[in-house]
């Protein structure tokens, strides 16, 4: 609960799964350099991309589901000695 008088703030999923993709797709790359495989790259940008929509649609779902849990909850008294 944050207790102080500023608003909590998102977290910036959008960010966080950009940055995951960014780095399975380094990986993906330095993996076919180094131990010289070879997989249809197309194919692999499309899987990348269709996995991260899917962690945003849960994030998002996640987030629905955590405001409309505290929306539920009463407001807490304003005054301590309450």
């Amino acid at each position: 609960m944050n207790s102080s008088s500023t608003p909590a703030r998102k977290f910036p999923t959008g960010t966080l799964v950009f940055g995951l993709i960014m780095i399975v797709v380094a990986l993906a790359s330095l993996s076919r350099l180094v131990l010289q495989w070879s997989f249809d790259m197309p194919l692999f940008f499309i899987t990348i991309v269709a996995l991260a929509g899917v962690a945003m649609i849960f994030s998002g779902l996640a987030a629905a589901g955590k405001a409309r849990k505290s929306a539920a909850e009463p407001p807490l008294p304003t005054d301590p000695n309450l």
